[in-house]
């Protein structure tokens, strides 16, 4: 007797082990299927997508984080680092376009990028998220020798390649004006009028203070024309008039530095494993 209930017992527990179990399988595969339909779904956007003038090429992306710093509810920082491809082909001007771009965008900050310390993008996206950024912008040469920068944004994990155009440093700007870094400029975006071209502007746009109360003396303009976006950076001088009735007068200098940027690439980054989803990254036209 006692050994019949012995073994019946050890079957009920047998038959709910493996009830146990065969759920337990059934809820993986439930996981795994519904994971593989939503990896094709989006890949079936993805390949919509043929053109930087697509109107879906900013879809995958969460307007929130970027909505709160444009709104003036975030104060935006970024960190601007460079690296350079283990080539001799070509010069590494990462470091140059880094210095630059620091004049650039408003409240941001340099940090070495090297080699194995860190070598990773989760890496030093973890560096930037513990100096409290919102933002990396990463400075390089690539493989063909063309200056480019990745802007991350560390708000909704977009990270778009951008080709540096034309770049000409501040050193080289005839009479060049330095306005006090504590004033923010004034930003002005000028002719992103296209869905595509809008996601590119607020990615921009994404990288500056907002200014509640503009003097109009500190004016960086960000112009799209074809596809190619146009930086210049001016500071405006009134000086008062001499005679009575006369109007003031206002001398423009140029702050720089001066350069173009065309977007080349868009993925999509995990912000916390730094793997990267390819949205749109045509052949490169060298």
């Amino acid at each position: 007797l006692l050994f019949c209930i012995f073994y019946c017992g050890y079957e009920a527990r047998k038959a709910l082990k493996e009830k146990k179990i065969a759920k337990s399988q059934k809820s993986r595969m439930e996981v795994t299927k519904r994971a593989k339909t939503e990896e094709l779904a989006q890949s079936k956007v993805r390949r919509e997508i043929k053109s930087f003038d697509d109107e879906g090429l900013w879809a995958e992306f969460e307007p929130e984080g970027i909505d709160r710093i444009l709104s003036g509810e975030i104060k935006p920082k970024t960190l601007i680092t460079s690296f350079g491809f283990p080539s001799t082909r070509f010069p590494q001007r990462g470091a140059l376009i880094a210095k630059e771009m620091l004049s650039v965008f408003p409240n941001s900050r340099y940090a070495k990028w090297e080699f194995g310390n860190p070598y990773s993008l989760k890496e030093v996206m973890g560096v930037a998220k513990e100096r409290g950024c919102t933002s990396l912008v990463i400075a390089y040469t690539n493989a063909v020798g063309h200056d480019e920068i990745c802007i991350v944004s560390l708000m909704n994990g977009a990270r778009a390649y951008l080709r540096v155009l034309d770049l000409i440093p501040r050193e080289d700007i005839p009479d060049q004006a330095s306005p006090p870094r504590r004033l923010y400029p004034e930003l002005h975006m000028d002719l992103f009028t296209s869905p595509a071209s809008v996601g590119t502007a607020r990615l921009i746009q994404s990288l500056f203070p907002k200014v509640t109360h503009p003097r109009r003396k500190n004016v960086a303009c960000f112009q799209n024309q074809n596809g190619h976006v146009f930086y210049r950076h001016y500071w405006l001088h009134v000086e008062k008039a001499d005679l009575a009735g006369e109007r003031p007068r206002v001398t423009r200098k140029e702050c720089g530095p001066r350069f173009g940027l065309r977007l080349t690439g868009l993925t999509k980054v995990a912000l916390d494993t730094g793997k990267e989803k390819e949205i749109f990254m045509p052949p490169l036209d060298y």
